[in-house]
């Protein structure tokens, strides 16, 4: 185990609902407390460490693919990942069109 916690703020959590992808947001969740730098990162990290990076959820069944913004933080310990926001990915939209 890598000793991060993971956790997914309330409006992210809201809108995984509201896209019926609370179970994937999930398995992404702890997926991040194992491997917390997954995807791209987004702009450069601050001097504090903390880097923003965007990774998605693939689509499946009725959901949609999504783009999912987290926050990992490596101090002070232990290191956190803080999923701030999950979109349906234009990527996806623009493949079913």
């Amino acid at each position: 185990m890598s000793g991060v916690k993971a956790a997914v703020t309330v409006r992210a959590a809201q809108r995984a609902k509201e896209l019926g992808a609370e179970q994937d947001l999930e398995a992404l969740r702890q997926e991040l407390e194992q491997a917390p730098r997954l995807g791209v990162r987004l702009g450069p990290p601050r001097h504090d460490g903390t880097k923003v990076r965007k990774t998605r959820i693939e689509p499946r069944g009725g959901v949609p693919g999504l783009a999912v913004a987290y926050a990992y933080t490596p101090s002070p310990p232990p290191p956190t990942v803080a999923v701030v926001a999950v979109t349906p990915d234009d990527g996806a939209r623009e493949e079913e069109e």
